[in-house]
Formats: structure tokens, C-alpha cells, sequence
């Protein structure tokens, strides 16, 4: 025989359903308050993972001008660049002292706009391909998920251009869903309307070339410079016999790592999305026949400045039995200081090459 207090659980007061009453032909479901929704996690979120985004990203960690998460819509942020060269002095040493009035030698500063651009990723699993792969698979998706978030921003970075104006866009032809129409002027669009220089022939010379035309300021400070190229170009470069032997490379010689991560101690990244081949003015060309050269970009790495309105959330939505969707958020941002405030051209982009 049952005892009071085995049947407990079901001693309730006739108020605790005063708030429970169901429509006509109502089910239990996920979204039923007290019939169901309190049962499902609407909102699963794996902090660890969360924090993965700028590690897989190969550009940001390169990018000093961070401006960190909880930025607003459109926030305007300063920029500040060097001060002049000091002058000489003189001890006083006689007559009557006076007060000089100094010169204006203080840091150029500026401020650009960064408006954050909304990104947004679903993945839909079937309920029984969860019950019957390993346990890990969500884990797996979520990762994945981060990882193409960072490759999103590394590529928006790059082609961030949303004019509408069809061909007028650096991506081909022009279409609202894509990531890069969030942003504008992206790495590529910058350095095309900086005038981008025609190289032709490929070869090692051109990185120094690269270095030739920047602001006299930019040449010598080649820690914050930074080479961003598409696969095809790198793999031409790893041929070059002055960035292969160790005499002209030091650590850096492919001859040893097979990895050229500098060239003429210049920073080399290979950007996944950075568009293989362009038209002689280094535009994806919608009509692809067009698209028959190569081009890659130099940067001056300070300039670019950026920052999230919203980190990476995974938002977790189940019908039971039936799907889980993963569906993925992000507000992110950016923008490039360009001509101003004493600031010279910090983009360039070098086009026509021949492949």
C-alpha cells in the first residue's frame, strides 16, 4: 500500500493551475508555458567555445585596433597617430626669462565610425541523427560554427563592399544575403580607390615594390606592415629563390619550414577568401571570363579598427522528436583610417598580376 509520503509529488493546491489553462486542440509543446517549454533548454550555450573566435581567426590577432565586445550600433572611435620629431634646445644662461610658446607638435588624431553588420548561421539536425551519432556531434557543430565565424570576419575584413550597384561591386555581382554587403569598404574596395598598382610579371621584386610606394613613415616600420594574398599567389612566391635560401631569409627560409610566414621581414598571410583571380583592376568581374589575373593587398595594420556589438551567441531550438536547429548570431564591425589627419594611404592593392 501506497504511503503519504510516496504520493507527495502530486499534492498540489487547486491555485498552482490557475495559470495553466490549455487552448482548444492544444498539445504540449516547447513552447507552452507549464506544458512543456520549461522542459527544454531554448538557450544551450558552450562558454568555452564561445571564447574560440579571435584564436581561429587568422587576421584579427594580427590587428591591434580592438575595440573589444558591447560596442554600440554605430560608435565613433579615436585614432591616434605620432607626434612630430622633437626640436633642439638651448641652456638660458642670460637676460630676462620668458615664457615660449611650443609648438605644435602633438600626436594627429582622428576618429572613424564603426557600424556593426549583422550575421546570422543555421545548422538543422534531424532529431534521430542525434540520437544515433556519437554523443559528440553537437559539440562538433558548434565548433565548426565558431570557426566559420572567424573566417566571416577575416573575410568581411578583406570584401566588405555593399554597393548595389551590380557590376560596381569588387565581389561580381551584387546580391543582398551575402556577408560582405553588411560592411563597406572592406581591405580590397580601399585599396582599389587608393589606386591600385599594376605589377604584370610576379616575382620577388614585387613585395619590394609593394614597400617602394608606401608613406616614407609606413617603409621603415615593418612590424606593422602585413601582406594579405590569396593561395595561388603564395604558392607562386614559395618559388622565388630570394625568399627560399637561408642566406636571404634567415629562420624565415621555406628552404627549412616550407612555410613563408615573412618576406622581406614583412608579415605574410594566406586569406582563404581572398579571391584567386580578378580582372586586370582587381575586381571580381561578374561575366568570369574577365577574372584571369591576381592581386594581393598590403596594409598598414594600426588602421584597421574594430570591434563586436554582439559575440557569437548559438542559440539552440528543438521540436521534440523531430529537428534541433543551431542557429548561430553575431554583431560585428569595422573600420579603416585612410588619408586622414596626416595619415598617408594605408592601403594598397597590387593588381594585374599575371598568373
Amino acid at each position: 500500500m501506497m504511503k503519504a509520503k510516496d504520493i507527495a509529488w502530486i499534492s498540489y493546491d487547486a491555485k498552482d493551475f490557475e495559470a495553466m489553462e490549455t487552448k482548444a486542440n492544444e498539445v504540449m509543446n516547447t513552447g507552452a508555458s507549464g506544458f512543456g517549454s520549461n522542459l527544454i533548454p531554448t538557450n544551450v550555450l558552450l562558454d568555452p567555445m564561445l571564447d574560440l573566435v579571435p584564436t581561429y581567426s587568422k587576421l584579427l590577432p594580427l590587428l591591434p585596433g580592438n575595440h573589444g565586445n558591447d560596442m554600440p550600433i554605430s560608435a565613433k572611435v579615436p585614432v591616434i597617430w605620432e607626434a612630430d620629431l622633437f626640436t633642439g634646445n638651448s641652456e638660458w644662461t642670460t637676460g630676462a626669462g620668458s615664457f615660449i610658446t611650443p609648438a605644435n607638435n602633438w600626436p594627429h588624431t582622428w576618429e572613424v565610425t564603426i557600424t556593426q553588420g549583422q550575421f546570422i548561421l543555421t545548422v538543422s539536425l534531424s532529431k534521430r541523427e542525434l540520437n544515433y551519432w556519437p554523443e559528440q556531434l553537437e559539440s562538433i557543430i558548434r565548433e565548426r560554427i565558431n570557426k566559420a565565424a572567424a573566417r566571416t570576419i577575416d573575410a568581411v575584413i578583406i570584401n566588405a563592399d555593399d554597393t548595389a550597384s551590380g557590376s560596381g561591386n569588387v565581389n561580381g555581382t551584387y546580391s543582398g544575403s551575402p556577408y560582405f554587403t553588411q560592411q563597406d569598404n572592406g581591405i580590397r574596395m580601399v585599396g582599389i580607390a587608393n589606386t591600385g598598382v599594376s605589377i604584370g610579371t610576379f616575382d620577388a621584386q614585387s613585395y619590394l615594390d609593394v614597400v617602394e610606394v608606401l608613406d616614407p613613415g609606413y617603409q621603415a616600420d615593418l612590424n606593422n606592415l602585413l601582406i594579405i594574398e590569396p593561395s595561388n599567389i603564395y604558392l607562386d612566391s614559395l618559388a622565388f629563390d630570394e625568399v627560399v635560401t637561408l642566406d636571404k631569409m634567415w629562420p624565415q627560409a621555406t628552404i627549412l619550414s616550407w612555410i613563408l610566414s615573412k618576406v622581406w621581414g614583412i608579415d605574410k598571410l594566406v586569406a582563404r577568401d581572398f579571391p584567386a583571380k580578378t580582372n586586370t583592376s582587381g575586381l571580381v568581374d561578374a561575366t568570369s571570363g574577365n577574372n584571369t589575373k591576381g592581386s594581393f593587398a598590403v596594409i598598414y595594420k594600426p588602421a584597421v579598427q574594430y570591434g563586436f556589438g554582439q559575440p557569437l551567441e548559438i542559440d539552440a531550438f528543438k521540436v521534440p522528436g523531430k529537428w534541433v536547429d543551431l542557429v548561430a548570431t553575431m554583431e560585428f564591425g569595422f573600420a579603416i583610417a585612410n588619408e586622414v589627419a596626416g595619415l598617408g594611404k594605408t592601403v594598397w592593392l597590387w593588381i594585374n598580376v599575371t598568373l
